[in-house]
């Protein structure tokens, strides 16, 4: 418990779970039954209970990143270098949204295409991994990501996600948008908001790298492995629909 609190900037080498470890591996395992467990209790739930679950996890995953960035301010870690601005970030406030104003179906396909992925890939290619299985950014880094897959998972499972086709464009016209409002972000104070300057050692985004080269044409290489990644989840979950949420 000695370095519970120790931020990654500030943690000795080779202290890390490392990345497919048991040790995350069993955090993964971990995550899977939370979110199963809430998909479970969610998909028989009245109006009402949904409702009251949705905003729960809203609350949760403002509160916990609220915590993160108090812990950070008080460390000797640069704040602005951690500030919300990554992806699943967004899709807490998507979420947040949708839970206390009922935006509609665009941003819950948005929810299901877009920001799944995300999530399930910071799940596994964990930013902490650095860290102590027992850390409290490892422990932030799969309860926050656990409970965004856990809120799109249940409203899909729950067929209170629509899918069409031409709604992944508006999907695709926003990642756009926001992307290149970061992109400016990063650009001008030189930062790397949502990975879109560089790879941070991230495996997956490594080999998008070794395609394209870096600079701009890795931003590019990476907008476009998520309007792919889109795509891909869409096919996948609109097959899902069709065969076994009839």
């Amino acid at each position: 418990m000695k370095y519970f609190w120790t931020h990654k900037d500030n943690i000795p080498e080779g202290l890390g779970y490392g990345q497919f470890t048991w040790k995350h591996i069993l955090w993964l395992i971990v995550t899977a039954l939370g979110v199963a467990a809430f998909i479970l209790c969610y998909i028989p739930a009245d109006p009402h209970t949904k409702e009251i679950m949705c905003k729960a996890i809203s609350a949760a995953l403002l509160i916990i990143d609220v915590i993160k960035m108090i812990l950070i301010g008080f460390s000797d870690v640069k704040i602005s270098e951690y500030l919300p601005l990554e992806l699943c970030s967004f899709a807490a406030y998507f979420i947040t949204a949708d839970a206390f104003f009922h935006v509609g179906p665009p941003v819950r396909e948005m929810l299901l295409t877009l920001f799944l992925p995300a999530a399930l890939m910071a799940l596994l290619f964990p930013t902490t991994s650095t860290l102590p299985a027992v850390n409290f950014y490892t422990i932030h880094q799969f309860v926050y990501h656990g409970l965004i897959a856990a809120y799109i998972f249940a409203l899909f499972f729950a067929r209170e996600i629509p899918l069409a086709y031409r709604g992944i464009w508006g999907s695709i016209l926003r990642i756009i948008i926001l992307a290149s409002v970061i992109y400016a972000i990063d650009t001008v104070f030189d930062k790397n908001f949502m990975f879109l300057r560089d790879t941070y050692g991230n495996p997956m985004l490594e080999a998008i790298r070794k395609k394209t080269g870096d600079g701009i044409a890795y931003t590019g290489g990476l907008v476009c492995f998520c309007i792919v990644m889109i795509h891909v989840f869409f096919v996948l979950f609109k097959l899902i629909q069709i065969i076994f949420l009839r």
